[in-house]
């Protein structure tokens, strides 16, 4: 679903909710699907230079720390990525899906959107375990270790949510994300990962990123860099009024 049609097709029209049985429906669209919303706006980000979007989200979200160094790597971007479980968990939680994973120079960044509904806590169906130590444990299970000594994983939060989600600030204590790991691999440094996944999880908000591409000053883009950061902010505002 491109930003184009939720925009201007749907003036004037209210969507039909997946399922309806009409004979013939003008706009056939969840207006509440994060995974819409999620593709729309990365699926453009993703064409824009790091130092316009990336970097500056990173240092809001990470307040102190400068990762200007990113702008001069190149980006790789992957949608919804499966993630395998620990062999403990697989049979019971199986593969993780996480909704943007990005990969440039030393960092792995995993961005998980929300939109309109909560992170999933666990204790039901096959984990009872909540989604944000499911992905800190898959995080770890699928990228550390690594020949690359300076690699740093990231688990960043991204929701409609006025205030931070309650269950995210918990996993800034090591000893909790220690606590969901899977330990089962030897001559892995457990506490070492926990240390680095505590320090690196954060929240931020469909909002900061609206800012962060509103401050842009046009100026310094080229056209075509100008036109995409125009649609995204009329996208988002449109996403998030009210």
């Amino acid at each position: 679903m491109s930003i184009a049609f939720e925009l201007f097709k749907s003036i004037g029209k209210k969507p039909c909710p997946p399922g309806t049985r009409v004979e013939r429906c003008p706009l056939i669209i969840n207006p509440n699907s994060e995974d819409l919303l999620t593709s729309n706006v990365f699926g453009l980000l993703k064409y824009l230079p790091s130092a316009i979007w990336l970097s500056p989200l990173l240092e809001l979200v990470f307040k102190g720390r400068m990762f200007r160094s990113i702008d001069r790597g190149k980006i790789q971007v992957e949608f919804w990525k499966k993630l395998p479980a620990s062999p403990t968990q697989r049979n019971r939680e199986g593969v993780e899906e996480i909704d943007i994973v990005i990969r440039v120079r030393h960092l792995i960044i995993l961005i998980e959107c929300k939109f309109r509904s909560p992170v999933d806590l666990g204790h039901s169906g096959t984990s009872t375990r909540d989604q944000l130590a499911r992905y800190l444990d898959a995080a770890a299970f699928n990228y550390w270790p690594d020949s690359n000594a300076k690699r740093e994983i990231y688990l960043v939060l991204l929701t409609d949510t006025k205030d931070e989600p309650e269950i995210l600030s918990q996993y800034r204590d090591p000893e909790k994300v220690f606590a969901c790991l899977t330990q089962g691999r030897l001559f892995v440094d457990y506490e070492q990962v926990s240390e680095m996944l505590a320090r690196n999880i954060r929240w931020t908000t469909w909002r900061d990123l609206l800012r962060i591409l509103e401050s842009q000053d046009s100026k310094r883009l080229t056209p075509v860099e100008s036109m995409i950061i125009a649609d995204l902010i009329d996208y988002l505002r449109y996403k998030l009024k009210g």
